[in-house]
């Protein structure tokens, strides 16, 4: 039986990743075409004073925006499904209680934070008459995000390791 006493919040964190994930993918089969108009009506609301007039800029970016949504889509459904894993994963094989709580707060909001990167990046370059301005905008969410996530992958893979190659399997991690 698992505990989820330590990995409740996480787990919280990559349902809502998942369910981020699954709202745009319905989003996208109802409204595709309003997405793709919004982003273009964004564009050319700046169109003189942020692309200087260049529709074929401002269209170009428009397009890439439609890709970050698709992005922020399949890395928020991945992602938290991944998170999911590892916070079952450490419960299961009982590790010490704050790594339960680390692996999964930091999957969990790895899954979530590197989603919405992509969400808003997608949201916000139109206007912003760049994709490399909007990500620059939001970098420190990128990088959080993604260095929890991996960090938790990190933690988890070593502590699987140390579990596996011990000399016996019921090794104890350090608190």
């Amino acid at each position: 039986m698992i505990n989820f006493t330590y990995i409740k919040y996480g787990i919280v964190l990559a349902l809502v990743a998942i369910l981020l994930g699954i709202s745009m993918g319905l989003g996208f089969g109802c409204c595709e075409d309003s997405i793709k108009s919004k982003f273009k009506s964004d564009a050319y609301e700046v169109l003189d004073t942020v692309y200087k007039g260049s529709k074929s800029k401002a269209k170009r970016i428009a397009s890439s925006s439609w890709s970050y949504m698709k992005r922020a889509h399949f890395h928020s459904q991945t992602m938290g499904v991944i998170s999911l894993v590892f916070s079952l994963l450490v419960a299961g094989l009982k590790f010490a209680p704050r790594w339960q709580l680390g692996v999964s707060i930091f999957s969990g909001f790895g899954a979530l934070g590197y989603g919405l990167f992509w969400l808003l990046a997608g949201v916000i370059a139109p206007s912003m008459g760049s994709t490399s301005a909007a990500q620059n905008a939001l970098e420190l969410l990128a990088q959080a995000s993604a260095g929890c996530f991996f960090l938790s992958a990190i933690a988890l893979f070593g502590l699987l390791g140390a579990k596996m190659f011990s000399s016996s399997n019921s090794v104890s991690v350090p608190e």
